[in-house]
């Protein structure tokens, strides 16, 4: 039988369990007409939360047009530009002679032109090399606005890692920039995302960016006997028996990760031919660590001997870094080296740190990883 998990695609459904809470705030505010600002690290469940929130809206009748923007592969202001255009476009109209219409209308001094080269679908180009003005930008990011009042509807943009403009040339001009234009409109909601938990973090906590722009919504890990109580009756469904500490042990093990332990939890269901027992799991736990190894390796190669020694003691508990008994025991030769340490493993989006000043490691199967397999005695 198919297994009953998943974990490579969107959920939905009875397998969408534990966001109760969530929804019904994500669902408040955009009927509120408020933005909403969702971050941490990937799979962790935003993508799967958005659009079961959104398909609630939906069954509720709420008016609404969706516009997806995933900034991955956007590198500059104009890039930014031309995606947020087509994307838009794309929602009202499949139309190229409408295209056109629209542009000069609402946006007259855009240099854009219908791409002859694309046969699959309609999109604008650019008509020369010239950078962007404050005029067409300006006039371009308001098209959200116009666009809605000319169709008389709400327009949701749903940004996806968004924390990239970070990589532009001047993103501190340009998140002023979006800030003051999206502030002035009244028919648009923003829900904005980003996978990179400390670069987000940076722009909007740290350096304040969009303050008091967007309504924060923080994914918790799913309540362990919610996420237990499911794989004890994913099992079920198959005839295949699962004891609540087994499923326990799989949410636990990945820390109640849902994407890692629905993976997990398909893993054990494989394997198990009729009861799932220790054994099951700790071959299922390395089956997926060595699913995840060649890129662990990569992080790992990728670490200097300091940061790997500092890395080696949050695992092994030490929380006061600069201490002259642990700078000693793990080589770390100062507190300002622990200082630029910590700055650089945040970059590389290894580790976070709480309110408590706390190291957390943001993917809890690279530090499984770490235990089992790098720092072995």
């Amino acid at each position: 039988m198919e297994s009953p998990f998943e974990y490579n695609k969107c959920v939905s459904g009875a397998n969408f369990i534990g966001r109760t809470h969530e929804v019904g705030l994500l669902c408040n505010l955009i009927r509120e007409r408020n933005n909403v600002l969702i971050y941490g690290p990937a799979r962790i469940g935003k993508r799967s939360l958005i659009y079961n929130s959104l398909e609630k809206l939906k069954q509720e009748s709420y008016d609404f047009v969706l516009c997806n923007i995933s900034l991955f592969n956007i590198r500059c202001v104009e890039a930014f530009m031309l995606k947020y255009t087509n994307e838009l476009l794309s929602c009202f109209s499949n139309s190229a002679i409408e295209w056109t219409s629209i542009i000069k209308k609402y946006a007259p001094s855009a240099p854009y032109v219908i791409d002859s080269t694309s046969h699959s679908k309609i999109k604008f180009t650019y008509s020369s090399k010239a950078l962007l003005n404050n005029t067409q930008i300006n006039e371009i990011l308001n098209l959200p606005e116009k666009l809605a009042n000319e169709f008389n509807t709400r327009i949701i943009i749903y940004f996806d890692q968004f924390q990239d403009i970070i990589l532009f040339d001047d993103p501190h001009s340009f998140f002023l920039t979006l800030e003051k234009q999206w502030n002035s409109q009244t028919r648009t909601n923003f829900i904005i995302t980003g996978e990179r938990y400390n670069a987000m973090k940076e722009i909007f906590e740290e350096k304040k960016y969009f303050y008091h722009f967007a309504h924060r919504i923080v994914i918790n890990p799913i309540d362990e006997k919610i996420f237990t109580d499911y794989i004890v009756k994913g099992f079920m469904k198959a005839g295949k028996v699962a004891q609540p500490e087994q499923a326990a042990a799989i949410y636990n093990v990945v820390e109640g990760d849902p994407w890692y332990a629905q993976h997990l939890a398909s893993i054990c269901f494989d394997l198990a031919k009729g009861y799932l027992n220790d054994k099951i799991i700790e071959q299922g736990v390395s089956r997926l660590l060595n699913l995840h190894d060649w890129l662990f390796h990569s992080i790992a190669y990728g670490l200097s001997r300091h940061q790997l020694r500092f890395i080696k003691a949050i695992l092994e508990g030490v929380t006061k870094f600069s201490s002259a008994d642990i700078l000693d025991k793990y080589n770390l030769n100062s507190s300002a080296n622990v200082n630029r340490l910590k700055e650089a493993l945040c970059k590389k989006e290894i580790i976070t740190f709480n309110e408590k000043k706390e190291a957390i490691f943001l993917d809890p199967l690279l530090k499984l990883w770490f235990n089992r397999y790098f720092f072995t005695k």
